[in-house]
């Protein structure tokens, strides 16, 4: 475990925190996982949750090598669970659902990706928030059937 690291104590540097948290919390927001404090309404907005979540990709790729273990780990983890909700909600609003409900609270086993070391900037994206380029049929499983 490291102690430090360029100077920098082991740990979450308070500054750094909030702001991955204020675009989890906005992308959240966009993804209709939280309501809207102002109107208290749930909305689905995309294009800004999108934005959001390629803003924190964006930060990941410039602190690349800057980040404590600790702070490199909750960007991933964040990156991760949000890239998730992007994709459940994207698939509902195909099918015509409306916000997607199940992925919320759920955080799929192994939550930190694997390939995410850092050196791909795009890395571990499944569907990542800017095009819908699935490899599997989403709703089309008579293909294969």
């Amino acid at each position: 475990m490291e102690a430090e690291r360029n100077g920098e104590p082991a740990g979450l540097n308070a500054h750094f925190f909030r702001l991955v948290a204020t675009f989890e919390a906005a992308a959240m927001q966009q993804l209709g996982k939280i309501a809207n404090p102002l109107t208290g309404d749930v909305e689905v907005h995309l294009e800004g949750a999108r934005d959001s979540i390629d803003m924190l990709d964006m930060l990941r790729a410039k602190t690349d090598g800057n980040l404590n273990a600790d702070e490199k780990r909750l960007l991933e983890h964040v990156l991760y669970q949000l890239r998730m909700n992007y994709v459940d909600v994207a698939k509902a609003e195909e099918a015509g659902e409306g916000a997607a409900s199940s992925a919320e609270g759920a955080e799929p086993k192994g939550a930190e990706p694997e390939g995410g070391s850092g050196d791909s900037p795009g890395a571990p994206s499944p569907d990542s928030p800017g095009g819908s380029s699935d490899d599997a049929p989403s709703d089309e499983e008579d293909e294969g059937a």
